[in-house]
Formats: C-alpha cells, sequence, structure tokens
C-alpha cells in the first residue's frame, strides 16, 4: 500500500453547479492508508461536484442542500458507508451531520478510507471588511480605499450595481479560501473578475486589481484567464495558474499590429503583452483556436448586500 497513495488522489477538482445564495462549505477530504495519510479541503456551495480519483474509482461528491444541522451528500458512482452497527451498506445519498465524521471505503477492494467532514466556512474579518466597503461603495456612501477595482465605484448608483457580488473559493487547494470580486454582466455567459485576494501569515494580500480594460476570468480547468488592452492595435489574453498568493504565467496570445502590421499574433510564455524575439509568430487562426482551448466559466456571485 506503500505505493499506491500518490496514484490515489491525482487531483480533487470542483465543478461549480448554479447554486443558491448561501455560506460556502469548507469539505474536508482525508484518505489514510495506515503509512501515508494525505489530507486537503475544498470550498463549496449547494448545486458544486467534487471530483476524487479514489484507487481505479473516479467518484464525483455533489453537494446538496443543507437540512438543519447537516449537508446532504450525493456520490455518483454509489460507494459504500462503514457503519459499525450495520456493516458496509450501500449509499447513494446521505445527510452528514456537523461535526460528525463518517468513513467509506471504494466497494469491493482492498483500499485506504476516505473520511469526509464538513464545516460552515467563516470568512476572514479582512474579507468581510472588504465586502462591506464595497456594499457601501455601492449604495453610495464615500468610502476612501484603494483596496478594490474603481469599477465598482462607477458601477454604484446604476442598474449594473445589482449584477456585482463576490465568489470564495479555495484556488490552489491549500486550506486558505480566496475572495474574488466580480459581475455577472447581462447576455453573458461567464463572471469577470476585478479582484482577488487572499490571506497569508494572518495579513490580506492583493493579488490583482482589474478595470474595463483589464478583466480576469476563471477557466474550466482551474487557471484564471486575463484579458487586457491598451487600444484596438495592442491586445493580449494570457493563461496563468494561481499559487501561494500569486498568478504564474503559463502562456500568453498577444496581438501587436503596431509592431507588425502583417503579422500581429504571438504566443509568448514569458510576458502577458510585452513581445520579444523568443516569441512564436503565428496565424490568427492559430491563435484563436488556442484561446478556443480554454472556456471561462460562470459562477453565481454573492451579493454584497446580505
Amino acid at each position: 500500500m506503500k505505493k499506491i497513495l500518490p496514484v490515489l488522489i491525482l487531483f480533487v477538482l470542483v465543478f461549480t453547479g448554479i447554486a443558491s445564495a448561501e455560506a460556502p462549505y469548507q469539505i474536508n477530504l482525508k484518505i489514510d492508508d495506515g503509512v501515508n495519510p494525505y489530507q486537503t479541503s475544498v470550498i463549496v456551495k449547494t448545486g458544486d461536484q467534487v471530483a476524487i480519483k479514489l484507487g481505479e474509482t473516479d467518484v464525483r461528491l455533489e453537494i446538496q442542500e443543507k437540512q438543519a444541522d447537516g449537508l446532504n451528500f450525493k456520490f455518483d458512482p454509489a460507494l459504500q458507508v462503514n457503519d459499525e452497527k450495520h456493516g458496509i451498506v450501500d449509499v447513494n445519498y446521505f445527510l452528514l451531520p456537523a461535526g460528525i465524521e463518517n468513513i467509506y471505503t471504494e466497494p469491493g477492494k482492498t483500499s485506504p478510507t476516505l473520511t469526509i467532514s464538513w464545516t460552515e466556512l467563516t470568512l476572514p474579518e479582512q474579507y468581510d471588511t472588504l465586502i462591506s466597503d464595497v456594499s457601501a461603495v455601492l449604495n453610495g456612501e464615500v468610502i476612501e480605499s484603494d483596496e478594490f477595482s474603481m469599477i465598482f465605484r462607477m458601477l454604484a448608483g446604476t442598474d449594473y450595481a445589482k449584477n456585482a457580488g463576490f465568489y470564495v473559493t479555495d484556488l490552489d487547494a491549500d486550506g486558505t479560501p480566496e475572495l474574488l470580486f466580480g459581475e455577472n454582466q447581462p447576455q453573458s455567459t461567464n463572471t469577470v473578475f476585478y479582484n482577488l485576494y487572499t490571506i497569508k501569515d494572518g495579513e490580506l494580500v492583493h493579488v490583482f486589481d482589474g478595470w474595463d480594460r483589464s478583466r480576469y476570468y476563471l477557466v474550466n480547468n482551474g487557471g484564471i484567464a486575463h484579458e487586457g488592452s491598451s487600444s484596438a492595435f495592442e491586445s493580449f489574453t494570457s493563461l496563468n495558474y494561481y499559487t501561494n498568493g500569486e498568478l504564474k504565467l503559463m502562456q500568453s496570445v498577444i496581438y501587436n499590429s503596431n509592431a507588425n502590421p502583417d503579422n500581429p499574433w504571438r504566443i509568448s510564455t514569458t510576458s502577458e503583452y510585452e513581445i520579444s524575439d523568443d516569441d512564436r509568430m503565428v496565424d490568427e487562426t492559430e491563435a484563436r483556436y488556442m484561446l478556443a482551448q480554454y472556456p471561462y466559466i460562470q459562477v453565481e456571485l454573492e451579493p454584497f448586500s446580505r
């Protein structure tokens, strides 16, 4: 069993569904073969699905509605619960009481145990302050702060203010929730984000600050896309991954017709928008094909007015 654990959880992914406005939950997952325990946590809401690689089985845990002091889950495929009183019992649905841990094993195989527990997530005080400040700004109050995008000041007093909101998730699965500010615009299937925050050593870290021509999107492969433009002649779309309070560039599709009107498209792995001789020159078809490989996603934002 010593060598099986690195293969057991290849990744833990959260697939966001359409959820009602509510506080998120922190789902704690632990796999243990008695020698090499592996533990992680993810932040989810009702309607989300957590995909887990357990042995040779891909398990999907779907978050159902909260009932009293419990949280309802659905497993696909069905797992077996190891109940001390009744032995092995097949389950598709079950109610997990708050603070109680239930142990699941893969049916028909000798494998480590999967332990699942959950708690309602308590946001850091710094996050509550930021949320309250943006809510006040959208309601027309004057707040002296540069910790959030100017976009929210522009939205104040308009019909579009109701589209703004925040989203809490754990982007790098390190147990620390990240906070994003953004909006779901009418007729758009993507959520645009302007701010990302995290907490490091108890301090607030402002990871990025966007505006109308500097927008961020969550990508369905777990990445973060950044669209920027300085004019009709210069723009870029970069794909990044988030870790430890920073965005790390994977690649950027750059359009710069000022530098080369005949061949304006380039692929860079060193800069989001600055071109260099190391960039790979591509035509528009290849550039747009590459961008299409990273579709953006839409999430349901929590409204700032709670």
